[in-house]
């Protein structure tokens, strides 16, 4: 076996250069139900052994809306003793969340419903929460890393192993709620980096993949403005063709920048196990200047 074929996908991935920003899920609305580990699907979290069949229905009936909806299963850690199932969800374009125990899987679904709706469910998430990917039927890179991550974790801020979050090949990967910030390529010794940033409600750039709920092109966008202006608050963005604008407060002051785009090609494996490469193509930040009349 070839050095390049015994290569995960995550080390394949990363020595293709393939940028983690834009990366993130454009769904704006998220939701995970409290499930064991041992009872999750390999692929599809609705799919988890003993959920009622309407779990399903969820995803689906926040499309028929016109929203789409990302749907997990997670554990806390350490797992929680307590009976019930929790419901964690949030609207990253509206602001808003949820934390709710609820009796069983049925009260949980009814609950997710009735988020999506718009409804006033119960309180929202009271504190920054990491949800790690672990998901190592999914793929191998996730179940390792992941869980090397969560020990990193544990101890320094709340933290859940998840379900598959999306592009194991730039495992470990995890999701801060509320603010709907995605992280990958997090090592042990980002932590404490990660967490500082986390504390303050800013971004850590390096390991940042993009603020869900937003395109591709204003992920990008986002996390380039963000690399050179780390306290902004209130980002708009605006795409125009391959030009972001990009409306920002930093410290008091508005500021307005145009992000430069281009789409780049990068090859790799894209899972574990992959026998033949894949070609992924990516936007990518190539200039950021201050809009003119600025």
């Amino acid at each position: 076996m070839s050095g390049a074929e015994s290569l995960t996908c995550s080390e394949a991935c990363t020595q293709a250069g393939e940028p983690l920003a834009g990366t993130a899920s454009e769904a704006p609305l998220f939701a995970a139900l409290a499930w064991p580990k041992a009872r999750w699907h390999a692929d599809k979290a609705a799919l988890s052994e003993g959920l009622p069949p309407a779990v399903v229905e969820l995803e689906r009936a926040a499309k028929r809306g016109g929203r789409k909806l990302q749907l997990r299963v997670f554990e806390r850690v350490p797992a929680a003793a307590a009976p019930g199932v929790e419901v964690l969800c949030a609207d990253f374009s509206a602001g808003r969340t949820l934390a709710l125990p609820t009796p069983g899987a049925e009260e949980a679904v009814a609950a997710i419903g009735a988020f999506v709706a718009g409804e006033r469910v119960g309180p929202p998430l009271a504190a920054p929460l990491l949800l790690v990917c672990t998901d190592g039927r999914h793929d191998r890179c996730c179940g390792k890393l992941g869980r090397s991550l969560v020990s990193a974790l544990r101890g320094e801020i709340e933290v859940a192993e998840s379900s598959h979050l999306g592009g194991h090949r730039l495992a470990p990967n995890c999701l801060v709620l509320p603010s709907g910030r995605l992280y990958g390529r997090v090592t042990a010794g980002d932590v404490p980096e990660l967490l500082d940033a986390i504390r303050r409600d800013r971004v850590f750039a390096p390991c940042y993949r993009g603020q869900s709920g937003l395109g591709e092109l204003e992920q990008v966008a986002e996390a380039a403005a963000l690399a050179q202006c780390p306290d902004a608050r209130e980002l708009r963005c605006e795409p125009d063709g391959s030009v972001v604008r990009v409306s920002l407060r930093e410290r008091g002051v508005e500021r307005r920048l145009e992000v430069e785009c281009a789409r780049r090609c990068y090859t790799a494996i894209g899972s574990c196990g992959d026998t033949a490469p894949e070609e992924r193509l990516r936007w990518q930040a190539t200039r950021v200047r201050i809009a003119a009349g600025v």
